[in-house]
């Protein structure tokens, strides 16, 4: 659960984060680089572009060495920059941030210093978002040129991982290239929302057929994940920083505030909470008290589209349509269901190899995503 006070309003990121045909649920701009951080007029972001490339291998000294003089910087003001600008300053902090979380010489403070505390805090509540590592700044805003529809994961360049290394840069990049599926599956919800207002069967299959195909890309792209991602790597560097926390407060800013996060999850993913949304999968009361932290992660903008996409779903899930359009439904959610067979043997691979069976988001992994399989099975026997 969160203790951050999200207020639900129109903020000047709505445009930045609506989904959309081209970009789907990435953002629609590329936000700055860490080069262009550090080339910034203001030093504190210098200061966080310049130590960006080597954040992950900074040894805990250093790190409190850099925290010292960083501690005289001045604020950068969210309103001061773009919102590319302001995207790419959340990136620096939270990835700061979670080493200062997580590494187990900082971690006993339980506290952000006010250094890095009261920006970040500015900066979440100018973006209206969580002030920790959450997927918006992990995957979806992470890149440092256009990401063109279905891009491959090679084609994807990342702008800034926690550890800094090749194999959370190519962890990254598959997220990216999944996501890059996204302007598909908006366009497929909005003709499948026409399509059962009108009647219209044909364009309600080929919509049906382009979820399909998407959900065909996702499950190519997927595997690649074991090509540049070593286990130990995963296990041992990445991970430990993915993980979510409880009760961090944020030291110097007003009232001293206290955050507790779920945690980085795939579970926060743009197409496939669309994707499982807009089919009309029916979820037990557990897996939606579950998956409901993860939904508040998202952008505003975003929960609002997975919130009307899950309308479309129901009223396709109850319509009375084509034994054409029924066959679409379900080899739909048939792909829908391989991706997450596909995707529980990838995080076997890898979580089974250590010492917990939780996953970065908090959940049991074999046990949740069995659950979130059976629930699509029985939604695609259904049909």
């Amino acid at each position: 659960m969160l203790d951050y006070d999200q207020e639900i309003r129109p903020t000047i990121t709505d445009a930045f984060w609506t989904p959309n045909y081209q970009t789907g649920f990435l953002a629609r701009c590329v936000p700055a680089t860490p080069a262009e951080l550090a080339a910034s007029e203001f030093p504190s972001l210098r200061a966080l572009g310049s130590i960006a490339p080597k954040l992950g291998s900074l040894a805990d000294d250093a790190l409190d060495d850099f925290l010292a003089g960083f501690l005289a910087e001045p604020e950068f003001s969210p309103c001061s920059g773009s919102v590319e600008l302001c995207e790419a300053a959340a990136r620096a902090y939270v990835n700061l941030a979670a080493h200062l979380i997580h590494r187990p010489a900082f971690a006993v403070r339980k506290a952000l210093p006010p250094a890095v505390a009261r920006p970040l805090w500015s900066l979440s509540k100018h973006l209206n978002r969580l002030p920790s590592l959450t997927y918006a700044s992990y995957v979806l805003s992470n890149f440092t040129s256009p990401v063109e529809p279905r891009s491959a994961a090679t084609d994807v360049r990342v702008a800034q991982t926690p550890t800094g290394t090749h194999d959370e840069d190519w962890f990254v990049a598959i997220h990216v290239s999944v996501e890059s599926a996204g302007g598909e599956i908006v366009k497929a919800v909005d003709i499948i929302d026409r399509a059962l207002e009108i009647g219209d069967d044909f364009s309600l299959v080929e919509a049906l057929g382009s979820v399909e195909s998407c959900m065909c890309f996702v499950i190519e792209v997927t595997p690649k994940l074991r090509e540049r991602l070593a286990p130990a790597v995963f296990r041992d560097e990445i991970r430990p920083l993915l993980y979510g926390h409880d009760r961090i407060r944020f030291s110097g800013v007003e009232g001293e505030p206290t955050v507790t996060y779920i945690g980085v999850s795939g579970a926060q993913s743009g197409v496939v909470r669309a994707v499982d949304a807009v089919l009309g999968v029916r979820h037990s009361e557990g897996i939606q008290a579950s998956m409901n932290p993860f939904l508040a992660c998202a952008s505003q903008t975003h929960q609002r589209f997975f919130a009307r996409a899950g309308g479309i779903g129901s009223r396709l899930a109850n319509s009375r349509i084509s034994e054409r359009a029924r066959q679409a439904h379900r080899r739909a959610l048939e792909s829908l269901a391989e991706f997450r067979r596909a995707h529980l043997a990838i995080v076997a691979d890898y979580l089974e190899t250590g010492t917990s069976a939780q996953g970065t988001g908090g959940t049991h992994f074999n046990s949740w995503l069995q659950e979130l399989i059976h629930e699509t099975e029985v939604a695609a026997k259904a049909c």
